[in-house]
């Protein structure tokens, strides 16, 4: 059966990867999607972009704020969904593994080094991880960065890792095994279905990002797609009659 995976929380009902947002998936998901940058202090923050202004009311690269400075900006101030911009803050990677932990939903982590190398960031994610006493078999490790993808690899080896990617990649199952990766994680307009056949042939699962319509997610499970991650699983869920 397909997995539904939330895309940075329930992003087209809430904030992208706020704690509102990730809090109003968790019924309807098998897992969570979100992405992890480092403040300038050294702390894991949940945001997607390499810099907070598309997001929130301030601007500048995250890398270049601090954790207080960060805190101070509202990161629902350009929201465009129902009700318009909303009041709320970009969340710690701690924040959002304390809502997440007593859960039984799967985390799958996207480490954002793909801009920044942000050196360090696989080591520190993985410790808040069992800091918060999160099972190795509920995380998949993502990054469109595939370096982060081995060293996830050689720091723990029984984690589940995923390479991203946005364009056609030349057998990407192959990839995944020269990586040791459990999974592929393609743009979904970037999947055929021999992609699926040859990734299920090797024992790699293929899980999409993400589909925009009812009509798009019907067509990944046509084509045997293992998983989607989506803006608003509830509403595709619904229009699909998939209780």
């Amino acid at each position: 059966m397909m997995r539904w995976f939330a895309h940075r929380g329930a992003s087209d009902r809430f904030p992208e990867n706020t704690l509102e947002a990730i809090e109003a998936a968790i019924p309807f998901v098998d897992g969570i999607e979100f992405d992890v940058h480092f403040s300038r202090d050294g702390v894991g923050v949940i945001i997607h972009d390499e810099t907070v202004n598309r997001t929130t009311d301030g601007t500048g690269r995250v890398v270049d704020l601090t954790l207080a400075e960060l805190k101070q900006l509202n990161a629902g101030a350009r929201f465009k969904g129902d009700g318009g911009p909303v009041q709320t803050t970009i969340p710690t990677l701690d924040e959002v593994l304390t809502l997440l932990a007593p859960t039984k939903l799967l985390l799958n982590i996207e480490l954002k080094t793909d801009t920044i190398r942000y050196p360090g960031i696989e080591a520190y994610t993985l410790e808040r991880c069992r800091a918060h006493g999160i099972a190795n078999d509920r995380l998949i490790f993502s990054s469109f960065n595939h370096y982060s993808v081995a060293t996830v690899r050689e720091l723990d080896p029984t984690i589940e890792t995923a390479i991203l990617y946005p364009y056609p990649l030349y057998h990407p199952e192959q990839q995944a095994i020269l990586l040791g990766a459990k999974a592929i994680h393609p743009d979904y307009r970037r999947v055929t279905r021999e992609d699926v056949i040859l990734a299920h042939q090797a024992g790699i699962e293929v899980r999409v990002y993400t589909p925009k319509t009812a009509a798009d997610v019907r067509r990944m499970m046509e084509i045997g797609i293992d998983a989607v991650i989506v803006n608003d699983p509830q509403a595709f869920q619904k229009s699909l009659s998939i209780p």
